[in-house]
């Protein structure tokens, strides 16, 4: 993939004088106050389309953009699902290697799916170092709210503050709740903190990604990054951090007559298709994660592959290079994708439901599944636009942001170089 950024037209002569720039730059004297620590504050901010920003009023998330990076566009992980993009962002890996390679992942190995239940507190399911986990490596303190993965140990590491996820917990308390630990004592203060809101993807769900209603989700969401920026500056603490707002995905109009009936084809006795279970079984879905073997596995993509030409079928081992998801225990053996606004159901097997406006999960290089990526504060130039980029690099970012050593993971160096402004140099985090 070729990574552009806008407005950068010297970045190699760039990288070199913010090299030069470290190392030349004199000792501050004895009576200057030691400099605040680094921080990193993350808002995600599930189901924010990239152009959803370009069409609508969002002074506060546009004002941070302005002092600092935006992406044309993020691209998601593949599925362009939440679980999937935000762990990704997370640890910095593909599907493949953390192992969340659905919403609701099928082990193989395990003969067990994850369950909505039980699974956010089960490590098993949860691959990978977060970057929450490095920092506490580190000696940095993290505080995190409802970001996937932050509600089990790794390797008995977890983030110093957490708490389990409250769907319905009022988005002013989540606020107030953050902004309480930077009140903290320096000392307990978190060093990298995450915060997460669902209200756009909601809305886009059951209005429809032009609707309204969606708009009106942004506006809402816009007005309490607003909130968390002023309250930092308040405190002192903007220009010691460094402020990332990501979403996972973007999302697409669904046509009600759009819909691919595809039952004939499952042998749900023999095979184990994860979309097609729980309570709305069989409900439209963009992709179908198919396991199984032998006859009816065959069958299903002798039945699926031309069934019709708005729907695409591999099996394992020959799915698009980028897709990233072929997980040893959890990549499927037969992945069925629909194109964008198209959609497949199994009516007959019970749990069905209308189909809802707004979908997402297609390709993930697909327009409508692009994602929004804003970063500002030290690390990033002012009024910069990037060109696309995985989301994969953002944990770099934090790592650089926050001067501690990353884990190993998918991201391109160079491009993490390119969108900081050479701030970020290719090889290490940068020094005091």
């Amino acid at each position: 993939m070729t990574y552009l950024f806008k407005a950068l037209t010297a970045a190699a002569l760039l990288l070199a004088a913010g090299c030069q720039h470290r190392s030349t730059v004199d000792p501050a004297p004895a009576s200057v106050a030691e400099a605040p620590p680094p921080r990193v504050l993350l808002i995600g901010l599930d189901g924010l389309q990239t152009d959803m920003l370009q069409r609508w009023d969002a002074p506060h998330l546009k004002a941070l953009a302005a002092r600092g990076v935006r992406a044309e566009a993020m691209i998601p992980v593949m599925p362009s699902v939440t679980f999937v993009n935000f762990y990704s962002i997370a640890t910095g890996l593909y599907p493949e290697g953390h192992g969340m390679v659905a919403n609701n992942p099928y082990d193989a190995s395990l003969k067990a799916q994850f369950e909505n239940a039980t699974g956010p507190q089960e490590e098993r399911w949860w691959q990978g170092e977060p970057i929450w986990v490095t920092a506490e490596k580190q000696g940095l303190p993290t505080a995190i709210m409802f970001w996937l993965g932050s509600e089990v140990p790794h390797h008995g590491i977890r983030p110093t503050r957490w708490s389990p996820y409250e769907h319905e917990k009022p988005y002013q308390d989540r606020v107030n709740e953050v902004l309480g630990w930077y009140d903290l004592p320096q000392a307990e203060r978190p060093g990298f903190a995450a915060v997460y809101f669902d209200r756009v993807d909601t809305a886009g769900h059951y209005f429809g990604p032009d609707a309204p209603e969606t708009e009106a989700a942004l506006k809402e969401v816009d007005g309490f990054v607003g909130q968390l920026v002023a309250g930092l500056e308040a405190r002192g603490l903007v220009a010691s951090t460094t402020i990332i707002v990501v979403s996972d995905h973007g999302m697409a109009k669904l046509e009600p007559t759009q819909l691919i009936e595809v039952g004939a084809h499952l042998d749900l006795k023999s095979l184990v298709v994860p979309q097609f279970t729980g309570p709305y079984g069989g409900s439209a879905q963009p992709f179908l994660q198919i396991y199984g073997e032998g006859p009816a596995l065959e069958a299903a993509f002798e039945g699926l592959k031309d069934i019709d030409p708005h729907v695409s079928v591999w099996r394992r081992g020959e799915m698009p290079a980028h897709y990233h998801f072929d997980h040893p225990a959890r990549g499927p053996d037969l992945f069925v994708l629909a194109d964008p606004g198209w959609a497949l159901q199994a009516a007959d097997i019970g749990g069905w439901r209308a189909p809802i406006p707004g979908m997402h999960g297609y390709d993930n290089l697909a327009p409508a599944m692009q994602a929004t990526f804003i970063g500002a504060g030290p690390i990033f130039p002012e009024g910069q636009v990037a060109g696309p980029f995985e989301n994969v690099n953002v944990y770099s970012m934090i790592a650089c942001a926050l001067r501690i050593e990353p884990a190993k993971t998918n991201g391109d160096p160079a491009v993490v170089a390119a969108v900081t402004g050479g701030r970020c140099p290719a090889s290490a985090p940068p020094q005091e």
